[in-house]
């Protein structure tokens, strides 16, 4: 299965959600995206976020590692922690996941080819 495309992108995590979109690109089990989404904490705030990752398919999984982030609040660039994904291929057109930064806050995600 090759993931090379565009994928929607919606999570639900602990304090909030995220919705955007993500450009992936493989090469036999090598993969690099680009996740674009907006993440809104518990109607409070909003951040937008733009994080390149890379990482590989193997045994109908992918695990992905941010190599870069940036994210901006209120037209601010600001702090924010990168993350892991665990991503598993469940067909052509949907993908499910979870994933984590380094304080432990974990979230829930669905992507659907676009």
């Amino acid at each position: 299965m090759n993931i090379t495309g565009r994928w929607s992108y919606n999570e639900d995590f602990e304090f909030g959600k995220s919705e955007g979109k993500v450009e992936f690109q493989q090469i036999d089990n090598l993969v690099n995206g680009i996740f674009t989404f907006t993440e809104e904490v518990e109607n409070n705030y909003k951040i937008e976020v733009e994080e390149k990752v890379q990482g590989t398919i193997t045994n109908g999984k992918v695990l992905l590692e941010s190599v870069e982030v940036k994210a901006t609040q209120n037209n601010k660039e600001i702090h924010y922690l990168p993350n892991c994904f665990d991503v598993f291929l469940v067909s052509e057109n949907k993908l499910v996941g979870s994933t984590y930064d380094s304080e432990d806050l974990c979230g829930v995600f669905v992507m659907e080819r676009l």
